[in-house]
């Protein structure tokens, strides 16, 4: 087989490239395979050429190029090279698919930024479509700022928003109970009148979560309360004087 491919590697180059920039490639896996279809191992060994000859050609052009020496040669491993090649392409699928998650992840860190505004405030801007799946990054990702930062508020600007189905609805719901348990107020604005309707229909418990008009809004809210917080803290503080004297 090793002398046959060899003596006929150029008759074989023209049938399989297509095209000139083709030929190296393809004149290059036919030497790879030269040197290894007598192996035992061939199938491991045809590996790396496939992998090769798949940085230049498409797949479909490499599986039509394996039935046509198939045809041309007499004995070719035809099974053991389309073994090698569905490997090889489980492989790539496997390592696309794990590319396609790291994208996801860094889309999803993009998407749903987390501010700090300043001490104890945090601002959760969502912009575009909103799903189930953005949905969970998000609370997750809020719950994880709000225990780092110990914010006592969090505004959810939903402004760039125009949709909200009842999955998602729900889901957020779910996100502002949690935000409640760690000590701190979720205030929403920015809806939107289908949202508003969305958010009726699930019968939203309205003392889980503020709503505003709009940002300027909530923070003039998050300033007056702050204010009382402090007005009520320094009350207190003199009652305790005047009682200890």
């Amino acid at each position: 087989m090793k002398d046959i491919v060899i003596s006929r590697i150029g008759e074989l180059v023209e049938k399989l490239a297509k095209g000139d920039q083709q030929k190296q490639v393809w004149q290059d896996f036919l030497v790879d395979f030269a040197e290894v279809c007598e192996k035992a191992d061939l199938k491991e060994k045809m590996k790396a050429p496939i992998s090769n000859l798949l940085e230049h050609i498409s797949e479909k052009e490499l599986s039509g190029g394996i039935g046509l020496l198939h045809e041309m040669l007499d004995n070719f491993p035809t099974v053991e090279v389309y073994d090698a090649l569905i490997e090889v392409l489980g492989k790539k699928n496997d390592e696309n698919l794990v590319r396609i998650a790291e994208l996801r992840d860094v889309l999803a860190e993009l998407s749903t930024p987390i501010i700090q505004l300043w001490q104890d405030v945090l601002l959760a801007p969502v912009i575009g479509t909103l799903d189930s799946q953005r949905a969970q990054n998000m609370a997750e990702k809020l719950l994880e700022s709000i225990a780092d930062t110990r914010a006592k508020v969090v505004i959810i600007d939903v402004t760039g928003v125009s949709m909200i189905d009842t999955v998602v609805g729900e889901f957020l719901i779910e996100m502002f109970s949690a935000v409640k348990l760690l000590g701190c107020d979720a205030i929403l604005t920015g809806i939107k009148p289908e949202i508003a309707h969305t958010l009726v229909k699930l019968g939203i418990d309205f003392d889980m979560v503020i709503i505003k008009r709009d940002l300027e809004s909530a923070l003039k809210y998050t300033i007056s309360k702050f204010a009382k917080d402090i007005e009520k803290n320094q009350h207190n503080q003199k009652r305790g004087d005047e009682d200890e004297n």
